[in-house]
């Protein structure tokens, strides 16, 4: 199973099943099955389309893959006992910390980028993991990214084999499936520029949820950043952004990492976080530090966590 393929799965409406489910579950003792949701969940009007029932059923394929859905011997379809545990039905970010838990899940996963090919190089999420991983190695101060504008032009030339099956993503059908489940996640943000549509690797809502479970207080920015790659390890510092620039021949393709500055997609979300009033950045005497951008002249050593701020 695997996330990116099929290609109809929609995040939110993963969030209306789970809620849905949680629901009966506290409130009803009828047991659904996997048809029963189908057809309570495929859009009216369309009933009698023969691929209605596709976006639904791909969805909860795809929650099943990462282990927020799971089914019984008997056909019966349940939230995992992962989910039941946060209680009661899931807000909006609620859900997103949760479901970027399943997705980044590398107990369950292992290291996406080595594993051989078939069933073992997509099960679970290691698909979604592979082509986060690239595309947050991207230049997230460079044009935003779309499938004939970038994507294919920038795997074609850091990948050292030409087939695609060997690239993060491998066709524009994923492409399409990063796009839905990259912004769900809030590991990427789609162009504010009209004339320039595309994708933007900006982890800033990510990251933004992560602070949530920090506590607040200054710490030394490299081990902040440790902190957020362990818990984002699709992030620059995580093993799975690690895995990927083993395997590319000219190393991590990122432009502030190649001038010794933070990742370019985490800088530019720190800086969004600061100017929102979440993060304070200081430099402190004889401290270690770091360019947050490859465009700044002073480093930064510390970093203070501000509880609340604008969201």
């Amino acid at each position: 199973m695997a996330v990116l393929n099929p290609p109809r799965s929609l995040p939110a409406l993963g969030r209306s099943i789970i809620n849905f489910l949680t629901g009966s579950r506290t409130g009803s003792r009828r047991a659904w099955t996997e048809d029963d949701v189908i057809e309570a969940f495929r859009p009216p009007g369309l009933n009698e389309d023969s691929s209605s029932f596709e976006g639904v059923a791909h969805t909860v394929y795809t929650f099943r893959a990462i282990g927020m859905l799971c089914s019984d011997t008997t056909g019966v379809i349940t939230v995992s006992d992962t989910v039941a545990t946060t209680g009661d039905t899931l807000s909006p970010a609620a859900f997103r910390r949760t479901l970027q838990k399943h997705a980044l899940d590398l107990d369950r996963d292992g290291d996406p980028w080595q594993t051989g090919p078939g069933e073992s190089l997509t099960g679970g999420a290691r698909d979604l993991l592979r082509a986060m991983s690239w595309f947050l190695a991207q230049d997230a101060l460079g044009r935003p990214l779309s499938w004939t504008s970038g994507v294919q032009a920038l795997q074609h030339a850091q990948f050292p084999d030409s087939d695609h099956e060997t690239w993060a993503i491998t066709n524009d059908t994923r492409w399409g499936a990063v796009t839905r489940w990259g912004q769900a996640l809030g590991l990427a943000a789609p162009s504010l520029v009209q004339a320039r549509s595309g994708l933007v690797p900006l982890p800033v809502v990510a990251i933004n949820d992560v602070l949530d479970e920090l506590p607040a207080g200054q710490l030394p920015i490299r081990e902040f950043l440790d902190q957020l790659a362990a818990r984002l390890p699709v992030l620059h510092g995580g093993l799975v952004r690690a895995s990927l620039v083993a395997s590319l021949p000219d190393g991590d393709p990122d432009p502030g990492i190649t001038q010794d500055c933070a990742d370019s997609s985490v800088g530019q979300a720190l800086r969004i976080l600061q100017d929102r009033g979440r993060l304070v950045f200081d430099t402190l005497p004889d401290a270690d530090g770091i360019r947050l951008s490859r465009f700044d002249s002073q480093r930064q050593t510390h970093i203070t966590l501000v509880q609340g701020g604008k969201r």
